[in-house]
């Protein structure tokens, strides 16, 4: 499994222009769940800022390939999405 960082940021198309709530966008990320399952991997978590309407979502999965495709499959766009690697405090002792 992979780590994937995507971004979403309203100015460039990629996150709702309308504002959305917490309520809506906690609905939204349940369904993106759902559907980056559906390709084998799993959503760890999303940093975001509604008021700007932006987003930053860590995602694990095989490939960048399925990360793309449960956004697209729930029509939530991003900006890029980079392959990272997880470094905890525990790696740097």
């Amino acid at each position: 499994m992979k780590y994937f960082i995507d971004t979403h940021d309203r100015t460039k198309g990629s996150f709702p222009a309308q504002e959305v709530t917490q309520e809506q966008f906690v609905a939204m990320y349940r369904g993106f769940e759902q559907a980056l399952q559906a390709e084998g991997g799993f959503a760890t978590g999303a940093h975001l800022n509604l008021a700007d309407g932006k987003a930053y979502c860590l995602t694990a999965a095989e490939n960048e390939e399925a990360v793309f495709t449960a956004h697209h499959n729930v029509g939530l766009p991003y900006d890029s999405i980079t392959h990272v690697h997880r470094v905890t405090g525990m790696d740097l002792r």
